[in-house]
């Protein structure tokens, strides 16, 4: 009489080939982790930047016309016309209207000074403002 093998159960082989293969995949997958974590550091410093330069707009909203004064630089740090927030350096210009003085305009350039991730990041804002 002959013995006929039991065909129960899985063989070592096909343990080994199926981690094989999950593994592939799970390593297949990962750069598209990586990928979605710097997205998110990225998009983390330009919403705090815009949160920054929103929030110093408004309050150049709220001081009163007269003490708007015209000057600034977009490019160094002048002062009254520059300031520093933990990781942000921001400067504005005030221009006056042209003909008659009842504007301003506004720009303000909200830089990342420590970025989380990818290049470095900007914000520019611009508003006019009336009498």
């Amino acid at each position: 009489m002959s013995v006929v093998p039991s065909e129960n159960g899985t063989s070592l082989l096909e343990v080994l080939v199926a981690l094989l293969l999950i593994a592939m995949g799970a390593l297949s997958v990962a750069p598209m982790f990586i990928s979605a974590a710097k997205a998110n550091a990225s998009g983390a410093d330009i919403s705090s930047l815009t949160s920054i330069a929103t929030a110093r707009m408004e309050s150049f909203r709220a001081t009163a016309f007269h003490d708007l004064v015209a000057g600034g630089s977009l490019t160094s740090n002048l002062a009254g016309y520059s300031d520093t927030v933990p990781g942000v350096v921001l400067r504005w210009v005030i221009v006056d209207g042209g003909g008659p003085s009842d504007t301003k305009t506004i720009r303000l350039i909200a830089t990342v000074v420590t970025q989380l991730a990818g290049r470095p990041k900007s914000v520019e804002l611009t508003t006019l403002r009336a009498k």
